[in-house]
């Protein structure tokens, strides 16, 4: 095969061309798992009183704040780290119950342990959501997307509740991915979709914009991805200040560079963090 003829490129297919380079030399297979509404889940399935009824877990009194929400809470508005009363006056039915830790960490390290069959690569969020990097996987599994489909059938059959899962070629955009068909779905990002799914989503839709940053940059203009990635980072750090790295990298597929700090080990496996 000939070599493209790159001299009557643009600087922007050049640049696209590069991107797609160094993406493809640096591929791997990501999957984050995310537990559906877990606490509240949890609660619905030790207690068949609380199925198919709007659950918070959390406390009820005036200064309370939900935990989580179940999905038929959410219908109303009803989400984590909202207020209690609020929540109570925008669910007159939602049901209080107090959090029980222990059960939640018990179910916890029964999907940890599912992960574990898979890949050693496993950088666990918080009790119900982890990255997995399945590059190379323990069973020999010919797709990202195969092993997050038996994960998640694993866990249903092991502990009767649903996980949502994203696949991808970085952490970023499989996280994405797990969050574009909850509850209960699977989806996956490949590198051909990638700039085109990012440039049409909408800033209040990537994670770590959060309600005001994506009414303030509404108010700049930027209403998507591609409005986003079209700002110098000189403009960015202007108006949201050292947050404006991050976004501008966001826009970019990419996360920040710098070190991470080791998570500490967990039960009896060291967790890892990756990039």
């Amino acid at each position: 095969m000939m070599p493209q003829d790159t001299a009557n490129l643009t600087n922007g297919d050049k640049t696209r061309m590069h991107e797609a380079a160094g993406e493809c030399a640096r591929q791997r297979k990501i999957i984050h798992i995310d537990m559906d509404a877990f606490y509240a889940s949890v609660e619905q399935r030790d207690n068949p009183e609380l199925r198919g009824k709007p659950v918070a877990v959390g406390g009820s009194r005036e200064r309370g704040v939900v935990a989580a929400a179940s999905y038929e809470a959410r219908k109303f508005g009803v989400r984590s780290a909202m207020p209690s009363i609020t929540a109570k006056r925008q669910c007159p039915d939602l049901i209080f119950v107090k959090p029980r830790f222990d059960a939640y960490k018990a179910v916890s390290f029964q999907i940890r342990e599912i992960f574990a069959e898979h890949t050693h690569l496993i950088e666990p969020l918080s009790l119900d959501e982890a990255y997995l990097d399945v590059t190379e996987n323990l069973k020999g599994i010919a797709t990202a997307t195969e092993i997050a489909m038996a994960i998640r059938a694993k866990i249903r059959v092991e502990t009767s509740l649903t996980a949502s899962a994203g696949v991808s070629y970085n952490k970023f955009l499989a996280k994405l991915a797990s969050d574009h068909r909850k509850p209960n779905g699977l989806f996956v990002i490949t590198p051909t979709m990638g700039p085109a799914f990012v440039e049409v989503l909408p800033v209040g839709k990537f994670h770590g914009v959060g309600p005001a940053t994506t009414a303030k940059m509404n108010k700049l203009r930027i209403e998507t991805g591609l409005d986003l990635k079209a700002q110098s980072m000189a403009f960015l750090q202007q108006h949201f200040g050292k947050a404006g790295a991050f976004y501008y990298w966001i826009a970019r597929r990419r996360r920040p560079s710098g070190p991470r700090q080791p998570r500490p080990q967990v039960g009896r496996r060291r967790e890892h963090v990756f990039r």
